[in-house]
C-alpha cells in the first residue's frame, strides 16, 4: 500500500529530473473520490489529490502520480493559461514518464474492484451508455423519483434514463 511520503519522493525526484519546485503543493489522499483516480486543483497552495483505492495497485498509483504531476508542471511552466489535457500536458506527461492519457479504462483489477461496489446504475435510454453511481446524489434522486427528464445526459443529449438498484 503507497502512501504520501512516496509521492512526497517522486515529486522531488522529478523536480530536479524537471528543473520544477512542486514543495509549495499540497498532498492529500481522497477517501471520497469514486470516479477520478487523482486530481490538480490550482489554488493558495495548489492540492494534488490522490483516490484512496489506486494505493493499492502499483502501475495504476505510479501512472496517476506522474499524471497529476504532469498537471502540475504546465501550470507551473505556464500560470498564465490552463492547458487540461492539450497537447503541451501530454509532452509533460512524455517528460514525466506516464502515459499521455485523459482517462485510464478498467483493466485495472483496482478499477475493477472499485466498479463492483458501485450501488446504482443509470442508463441513457436514448444512446444506452451506462453510468455508475456510488452513493445517492441529485442525478439518482430525480431519475427515483421519476423526474429524470428534467436531466439532459451529456453525450447524446437524451433525457430518459433507467435507474438499477445494484
Amino acid at each position: 500500500m503507497h502512501d504520501l511520503a512516496e509521492v512526497r519522493a517522486e515529486y522531488d525526484r522529478l523536480d530536479a529530473l524537471c528543473g520544477a519546485d512542486t514543495r509549495h503543493i499540497r498532498l492529500e489522499i481522497s477517501k471520497r473520490a469514486q470516479r477520478r483516480l487523482g486530481c490538480y486543483r490550482e489554488g493558495k497552495p495548489p492540492v494534488i489529490s490522490i483516490s484512496a483505492f489506486v494505493l493499492a495497485d502499483d502501475a495504476l498509483f505510479w501512472d496517476t502520480v506522474r499524471h497529476e504531476y504532469a498537471h502540475a508542471l504546465v501550470a507551473i511552466r505556464f500560470p498564465e493559461r490552463r492547458h487540461g489535457h492539450d497537447a503541451v500536458w501530454k509532452s509533460a506527461c512524455r517528460e514525466v514518464g506516464c502515459a499521455p492519457k485523459a482517462t485510464v479504462k478498467p483493466d485495472s483489477a483496482a478499477l475493477q474492484r472499485r466498479e463492483q461496489q458501485a450501488r446504482y446504475r443509470v442508463r441513457c435510454l436514448g444512446c444506452g451508455l451506462e453510468t455508475l453511481f456510488y452513493r445517492r446524489g441529485k442525478v439518482v434522486d430525480r431519475i427515483a423519483a421519476g423526474k429524470g427528464s428534467r436531466l439532459r445526459f451529456t453525450k447524446c443529449g437524451g433525457n430518459r434514463f433507467a435507474l438499477e438498484y445494484l
